[in-house]
């Protein structure tokens, strides 16, 4: 019986050990795969802007890399299609060339704070609404997934 105890308190450990393990972006073209986490996102120069949505009330402000400059250092070569996934495997595909004209950032911030999976975290593709209004439309706001985990090339 005193093993019950210990056993228990193992599996929560490991458990726990797993929810709290850094977010990650995984970021593939064929054959090719970068798995990025919060602090190597963070290390690249970082966007920020403020913004309005249809995704929460008044201005907010964001912060995080282009998502040009992040697809530049995979190395973007003759890819034409862009898929963005979700934690919840939602998916959005569409023109990469389109994507990369919106000014797209992947944001890892909301008013300067990282973005827990249940406030729409750890990352969210977040255009700039406020500075482009042209691109306030449905059309666009699909290109915004939050709780970002994938992004395929093809």
């Amino acid at each position: 019986m005193r093993r019950l105890p210990l056993i228990f308190m193992l599996i929560m450990f490991v458990f726990s050990a797993q929810a709290i393990a850094a977010p990650k972006l995984t970021i593939t073209s064929d054959a090719n795969t970068l798995v990025l986490d919060r602090n190597e996102l963070e290390s690249f120069p970082q966007t920020t802007f403020s913004t309005i949505s249809p995704y929460f009330d008044g201005e907010v402000q964001f912060s995080g890399p282009t998502l040009a400059r992040v697809l530049e250092t995979f190395g973007v070569s003759g890819e034409t299609q862009i898929t963005l996934t979700a934690l919840n495997d939602y998916k959005v595909t569409g023109s990469l060339e389109e994507l990369l004209s919106l000014d797209a950032i992947i944001a890892t911030r909301r008013d300067s704070r990282t973005m827990p999976v249940r406030d729409r975290g750890p990352f969210w593709i977040i255009l700039p609404l406020s500075q482009r209004p042209e691109l306030d439309e449905e059309d666009f706001h699909r290109y915004m997934v939050w709780q970002l985990s994938g992004i395929e090339l093809k």
